[in-house]
């Protein structure tokens, strides 16, 4: 039996929501990966799938890779928020500019979020210009 001068403990939820964010990265070669990954659980976590598509005439030539792993997000930050850190940290990583997208799915009841960071957002972000 419980003392009646016992103090009462709540357990609070955990802050934050719960979200599935989707990483896919478009013309990589096969030594990228690994940067790819690693730019991947450093931003977000550790990737629980990881599937790759050979793209080109010759299998192997060029790679798309994309990852998915579900995470609490903090209520401090937005979807947006981790597609942009995200998009900037597999740029960073490999130094050069391709091609990502990032879907988040809230696993609850709001509705999904699409983000595409394309090469002007690299262009601002690196002070590099494209040739047309």
């Amino acid at each position: 039996m419980t003392s009646p001068l016992a103090p009462i403990r709540l357990r609070l939820a955990g802050t934050g929501n719960y979200y599935r964010v989707e990483a896919s990265v478009s013309r990589l070669l096969p030594r990228e990966l690994p940067h790819v990954i690693a730019a991947y659980t450093s931003s977000w976590t550790k990737p629980e799938e990881v599937e790759r598509v050979a793209i080109g005439n010759e299998s192997g030539e060029a790679l798309v890779l994309t990852l998915s792993a579900d995470r609490e997000l903090p209520t401090t930050e937005r979807p947006s928020d981790v597609a942009k850190r995200l998009s900037y940290a597999i740029w960073q990583a490999l130094d050069r500019y391709v091609k990502v997208t990032i879907e988040t799915t809230y696993l609850g009841e709001s509705p999904d979020a699409h983000f595409e960071f394309g090469e002007s957002q690299y262009s601002t972000a690196f002070g590099a210009r494209f040739e047309a």
